[in-house]
């Protein structure tokens, strides 16, 4: 691959839910590495569905996805190495902030030590360091759409998908939280 190569590809990509209406239809499109890409367009257009396709949460219907050349339309999830934030941030509410930001470096089987210091650098770079043992329900709205957001990022992801990652975010927080996810994403 070379650096002119794109980093995905979408090559015909098709979705449909009930064999009679195409979701997604025929999709073309290159995504270079370092390339930031927002999906635009009204509801039902095929936005999330293409995320959970590129995710591997949902299957095309038709066509195929690479990822620096390999196919991986058949991949399962866990094995894509990728970030989500989902739009209902899809947080565990029987863990703490902290074991919901260290579940990626759990499943990945990292060190403990290693694993509690990434969660403490974390929580600190999103200004939540003093709420690592409280649970989802009693975080704001904002407060969780930034526990998802740093666990998609702690364990340095080769990509991160993002469906609606920003909407719940409290105003003053928006344009650091931003900043803060481009730093994490480089320290972690």
């Amino acid at each position: 691959m070379t650096t002119k190569d794109p980093l995905v590809t979408f090559s015909g990509v098709q979705k449909t839910y009930d064999g009679e209406h195409l979701v997604v239809r025929d999709l073309h499109l290159d995504i270079q590495a370092g390339e930031f890409l927002s999906l635009l367009g009204p509801s039902g257009s095929g936005k999330t569905t293409t995320l959970m396709m590129l995710a591997g949460f949902e299957t095309p219907t038709a066509g195929e996805i690479r990822l620096r050349g390999r196919d991986i339309t058949h991949t399962p999830p866990h094995r894509r190495h990728f970030g989500m934030v989902f739009q209902n941030y899809a947080l565990f509410p029987h863990m703490t902030v902290g074991d919901n930001i260290a579940y990626p470096l759990t499943v990945r089987r990292m060190p403990r030590a290693e694993r509690e210091a990434k969660v403490k650098r974390a929580l600190d770079m999103v200004q939540m360091g003093r709420m690592t043992d409280r649970y989802p329900a009693q975080l704001s709205g904002g407060q969780q759409q930034r526990v998802a957001l740093t666990r998609a990022l702690v364990f340095d992801p080769q990509l991160v998908l993002m469906d609606e990652p920003l909407g719940a975010l409290d105003a003053w927080t928006s344009p650091w939280i931003t900043a803060s996810a481009a730093s994490m994403s480089r320290a972690c």
